[in-house]
Order: structure tokens, then C-alpha cells, then sequence
């Protein structure tokens, strides 16, 4: 009877241990994560980041890789400057166009909106240069970035990649 007692009470014990570890593991990630999104959150605040694409999606194809073909979104304040590639249909072409999504200017109907419970930041504007471009950053609390990208003149197309500061990027280049 005595070993039934001490072996319930040895299960109870390791159960009980194990949970708090499982806990602390289950705390420290949320942490983690939290102090991600609050530092995402200050590098989209401060205006000064570049988005660089790693996954194209074109409207009706596959996914495409660009580690090969690269581009990017730079904001700087109140300016935006693109440089992406373009896989999809244009309606209307200009002269003397690469194919790319290529826009230089000032950001127009600006908006971020910040979702704390979900850890999500959507930053979104509009330029006009040649064309007219929509674009909208579904930023993740690592910075993980979904964009999307419509135009007067082209196929809506979405890309995979992250933001960064702009200092550490460009000195990977």
C-alpha cells in the first residue's frame, strides 16, 4: 500500500513539474514574440524601412522564387521608391518599360493599422509615377511581409519577403 501511495505521489509531482516547465517554455515564446512585434512595430513607426521580396505569386500562375531576381520597396518618410519584378499581364504599356513595377514618389492615402491581439501591422498607400500603384504590407510580428500590389495598367500580383532597416541591407549588397 505504501508503494501505491509513493508512486502516486512521485506521478503527481512529475506531472506537476512537467506542466510548469511546459508553462515557462509556452511564456518565454510569447516573449519572444512580444518583443518582436514591439521592435516591428518601432521600425514601421520610424518610417525608414526597405521590404525585399523572396516569393512573387502573379494572378493565375505559380509561385516564382526571386532569390535570382531581386527587388524591393524602400520608405523613407513620406516617400516610397519600388523596383519589383512583374510577372502577369499588362493591359497598357509605356515606352521604354522593363516589365518591372518600378515607381519613385510621395505615398498618398497612407494608413497603418496595428492589431496587438493578432501581432499584425498593415501599412498601406498609393503612388503615383507612371502608373498608378496600390500597395498593402501585411506585416507579421518578425517582420514577415505579404504585399500586394494593383495598378491602373497591370495584373494584381502579391509577394513574400520581409522588411528590414535600410542600413543592414544595403551593406549586404
Amino acid at each position: 500500500m505504501k508503494t501505491i501511495i509513493s508512486y502516486t505521489i512521485f506521478s503527481l509531482l512529475l506531472l506537476l513539474s512537467s506542466q510548469n516547465a511546459f508553462s515557462q517554455k509556452k511564456q518565454e515564446r510569447e516573449n519572444k514574440k512580444n518583443e518582436a512585434f514591439t521592435e516591428t512595430k518601432t521600425l514601421v513607426d520610424s518610417a525608414q524601412f526597405i521590404y525585399v521580396p523572396n516569393r512573387a505569386f502573379p494572378q493565375g500562375g505559380q509561385s516564382i522564387d526571386l532569390t535570382t531576381n531581386y527587388g524591393f520597396i524602400k520608405i523613407t518618410g513620406d516617400n516610397a521608391e519600388g523596383d519589383l519584378p512583374f510577372f502577369g499581364r499588362g493591359f497598357q504599356s509605356h515606352y521604354g518599360n522593363d516589365g518591372g513595377i518600378k515607381f519613385n514618389g510621395t505615398m498618398e492615402n497612407k494608413k497603418v493599422e496595428i492589431n496587438e491581439k493578432k501581432r499584425t501591422i498593415t501599412f498601406s498607400f498609393e503612388v503615383k509615377d507612371k502608373d498608378h500603384y496600390r500597395v498593402s504590407m501585411e506585416i507579421s510580428y518578425n517582420g514577415n511581409t505579404s504585399v500586394n500590389v494593383t495598378s491602373n495598367n497591370r495584373s494584381h500580383i502579391s509577394y513574400q519577403g520581409e522588411i528590414d532597416k535600410i542600413e543592414e541591407k544595403e551593406s549586404k549588397k
